[in-house]
């Protein structure tokens, strides 16, 4: 008889425990001091996560393909940034002051997302991540080597310090962790975030995107013995763990952070072939027209194209012509990019879709005529009857689709005789 309980029934440490548990549940008995560790050590720690599908990298993988593992170091790289700067703290960026762009390289996160993969994040400051299958919490383990730029080690303390300075003093951020109830400290190198309700996949991703702060270093004071306040803003060069600290800067000018050459996680995998410039340098331009001819000058390494008439007609100069200057385009792969109107259909005004088609077809025109003026005459209507998109749109319309009765006249720089035929759906 005990022989078949035994084969129907399987014990094992997990049962034994869930059966101990419940019978002291029955009769009220304080629980051990044992079931808390015992259970603890029943967690599944994972050296990464994702929101689809199985991780690309498996543990113990040496690097990201994408990098260059062999990529020398050294030099400097000066970039540019637009507006000014008067605070170094990042808790209260978007509330209090300007903050200095480059502030993140100073610090670093509990994970750190892979650029070839979509959602997915792998331990940087953290070692390992645990959630229980309901996905009521999370568990963060530290790594033991992780430390600040004055040798100390970054503690579950510190993590608990940042999350709740962050979601204290951030807007933005305390609406990203809104749902988040509490932080704890569940082991020396463990910190574990409790959830308001089960069943949101992501809010583990989320914890993960934390940056940690030093909590000693913003308890303390600073050279004129004045007690540090992560409240308030400041220009004293924050204590970091990242690959970078700050250098030198001139406030609202520019700033230069420089690599820490026995950065403590230089050599991991999710870091190999990352943060190769000895020296990385942001000047700061009021405008972004100014900022462009720096470039022209010679005074900016490389430059992120955004505007579709810059791209078109502004990159027609010697440099350009004698190779000096690289014009490159890198396709987005891992996620969609729109730049785009959106109407506010809660206004009466727009809520016809005549209105908004109307304007789509002068925008369209006016984008083109700027871009193409004055070799590309657009007379007669923009909206041909060879155009894919009205073809689809007559179709969308159950082909009701009509001239409107008032030719728009365009006010871009071109043939203003010229009208731009507006087509309207009958709805």
């Amino acid at each position: 008889m005990r022989s078949s309980l035994l084969e129907e029934y399987q014990v094992n440490r997990r049962s034994v425990l869930k059966s101990a548990l419940l019978a002291m549940a029955a009769r009220r008995l304080p629980l051990p001091d044992w079931i808390g560790p015992a259970l603890a050590e029943d967690k599944t720690w994972r050296h990464g996560l994702s929101l689809y599908g199985d991780l690309k990298y498996q543990p113990g993988f040496k690097q990201f393909e994408y990098v260059n593992a062999s990529a020398p170091k050294g030099g400097t790289a000066q970039q540019i940034a637009i507006g000014t700067f008067d605070n170094f703290n990042t808790a209260v960026a978007g509330v209090k002051g300007s903050l200095a762009t480059g502030v993140d390289l100073l610090y670093e996160t509990l994970s750190v997302s892979a650029l070839d993969e979509i959602s997915s994040e792998y331990g940087l400051v953290a070692e390992a991540v645990s959630f229980p299958p309901d996905f009521s919490s999370v568990s963060y383990r530290l790594r033991p080597q992780a430390k600040w730029h004055d040798g100390k080690p970054i503690t579950p303390e510190d993590v608990i310090f940042s999350f709740e300075s962050l979601k204290k003093y951030s807007p933005q951020l305390s609406a990203y962790y809104r749902h988040v109830a509490k932080a704890e400290k569940t082991g020396d190198r463990e910190v574990t975030f409790v959830f308001d309700a089960p069943g949101n996949r992501e809010l583990p991703q989320i914890i993960g995107q934390i940056t940690v702060l030093p909590k000693h270093w913003w308890e303390g004071t600073d050279k004129n013995g004045k007690q540090r306040n992560i409240g308030e803003t400041t220009l004293e060069p924050p204590l970091g763990s990242g690959p970078y600290r700050i250098k030198d800067f001139a406030a609202g000018r520019d700033i230069v952070y420089e690599r820490v050459k026995d950065h403590w996680s230089r050599d991991l995998n999710v870091n190999v072939g990352a943060n190769n410039f000895d020296e990385v340098h942001f000047l700061y331009f009021r405008d972004t027209t100014v900022a462009l001819e720096a470039f022209k000058a010679d005074n900016i390494d490389w430059r992120n194209e955004n505007s579709a008439k810059n791209w078109a007609t502004a990159y027609d100069f010697p440099a350009v012509s004698d190779k000096r200057v690289l014009l490159e385009e890198f396709p987005i792969r891992n996620s969609g990019v729109m730049q785009a109107f959106a109407f506010n259909i809660r206004r009466p005004k727009f809520q016809d879709p005549r209105l908004r088609l109307a304007f789509f077809s002068i925008n369209t025109s006016a984008s083109q005529a700027t871009l193409k003026a004055p070799s590309s005459p657009a007379v007669g209507c923009r909206a041909g009857a060879n155009s894919n998109f009205w073809k689809a749109f007559a179709t969308r319309c159950r082909r009701k689709c009509s001239r409107s009765p008032t030719p728009i006249r365009s006010t871009a720089p071109r043939n203003r005789s010229a009208p731009i035929c507006v087509r309207v759906c009958a709805f």
